[in-house]
């Protein structure tokens, strides 16, 4: 019962599961005869929420509230910080003897949603809101891997096995992961792009593990050869560098930013309709630099900023790693986040076009969102923060003042 448990917690937590499995660990967590058994497993998943730092504990307690407020009834759960009995109750059978943690672990099991962390109810689709906005999903169109001679392959229909590629060289797709097997004697570029609504990842010959995220591109020579390993992105990458003192990697970004790695995990942000690239280091070190300007060797917790021009690298201290790379885990994180910026990511992940008619609303977003919500959620949580818009044509979404 328990490794199960912890297994269907594993698959829910990494957005794995199927409906049979998430029908199964709900009725696992309504059945009474094991709640001595779930109460320590779910303990320990809020455990591991609280320590990646997704929520301060001022939001924590808000986001329970907001929770258990959707299940209204006779008792009053703890506030674990001051002690006092929060105003709100539950009738839910299995959430009502619990801790606090308990059952806010079981309310985002259940599929509550992350848009409801801050707020407490849903707000109506806005007149104007066309009915198709339920078929407004993630980006349709395929992963591809562009060769040398200009052919292509969709990945997307490469689930588990071996693909042939130009020059002998065969490659695998093993757990959603893409890796060469086999890369032949002769020197060759691939270039693996992502669309709008699609992540991927993939494992370079040397080790180095890579993420694309949606939009993006990365181009590096199927086997590494000569005095450094050089690839080049566009978009946004996240990468786990394979050390190797006596060959550098490097990575070149639009714009004229080149990113030296010295065996390190980074994440860069390169997008052409973003103001800069910024380059986030969380692990190891990293040494920015840009035409025209001196380079900046970073350190964990850092980002540069770089933009065209003769503009210096920016670097700013105690940067929120775990958010930057949020996208990575299947999450919007949007603390902090501008509303254009946010929208910008929407458009990527959702496939849309987003429009200011006239100026641009002064709304502050906040929380957290899984990207494998539908969009009629988001725009639900769009309306909880106060935000005025109109979706047109299926795929256009028009922000108002």
């Amino acid at each position: 019962m328990n490794s199960r448990l912890k297994y269907l917690l594993e698959r829910w937590s990494d957005d794995q599961f199927t409906e049979a499995e998430r029908q199964e660990l709900i009725d696992m967590l309504q059945s009474a005869s094991t709640e001595q058994e779930i109460i320590p497993v779910l303990e320990d998943m809020w455990g591991k929420i609280e320590d990646e730092g997704l929520f301060s504990e001022v939001r924590q307690q808000t986001m329970i509230k907001n929770i258990l407020d959707r299940y209204p009834g006779r008792e009053v759960p703890v506030d674990r910080e001051t002690g006092k009995g929060m105003h709100v109750s539950h009738r839910n059978p299995f959430i009502r003897k619990w801790s606090w943690t308990v059952a806010a672990s079981v309310a985002l099991i259940m599929g509550v949603g992350t848009y409801y962390l801050y707020h407490q109810k849903q707000a109506e689709v806005p007149t104007g809101v066309v009915q198709s906005i339920s078929n407004v999903q993630q980006g349709q169109s395929g992963v591809l891997i562009t060769l040398s001679d200009g052919s292509q392959v969709l990945l997307d229909t490469v689930k588990n096995g071996r693909i042939t590629l130009q020059g002998g060289t065969v490659a695998k797709v093993a757990n959603g992961i893409f890796e060469y097997e086999k890369t032949g004697s002769e020197v060759q570029y691939n270039t693996i792009s992502t669309p709008k609504g699609k992540q991927f990842r993939l494992r370079l010959s040397d080790g180095t593990a890579v993420w694309l995220n949606a939009e993006s591109s990365v181009k590096y020579p199927v086997v590494f050869t000569g005095k450094e390993r050089l690839i080049s992105v566009t978009g946004e990458a996240y990468m786990e560098v394979a050390q190797n003192p006596s060959i550098p990697f490097r990575v070149e970004v639009n714009g004229g930013t080149s990113v030296e790695v010295l065996g390190t995990s980074f994440n860069v942000n390169a997008y052409n309709n973003e103001e800069s690239v910024r380059t986030t280091l969380l692990d190891g070190a990293i040494r920015v630099s840009m035409k025209g300007a001196a380079n900046k060797l970073l350190k964990p917790g850092q980002q540069a900023l770089t933009t065209t021009g003769d503009r210096p690298v920016q670097v700013f201290d105690d940067v929120n790693a775990a958010s930057v790379v949020a996208w990575k885990n299947g999450v919007f994180d949007f603390n902090d986040v501008p509303l254009e910026e946010a929208m910008r990511q929407l458009a990527r992940w959702y496939d849309i076009e987003v429009i200011y008619p006239q100026t641009i609303p002064k709304v502050q977003l906040g929380g957290t969102i899984k990207r494998s919500l539908p969009f009629t959620d988001v725009l639900y949580f769009l309306g909880n923060v106060g935000l005025h818009y109109k979706l047109e044509g299926n795929r256009t979404l028009i922000i108002l003042p």
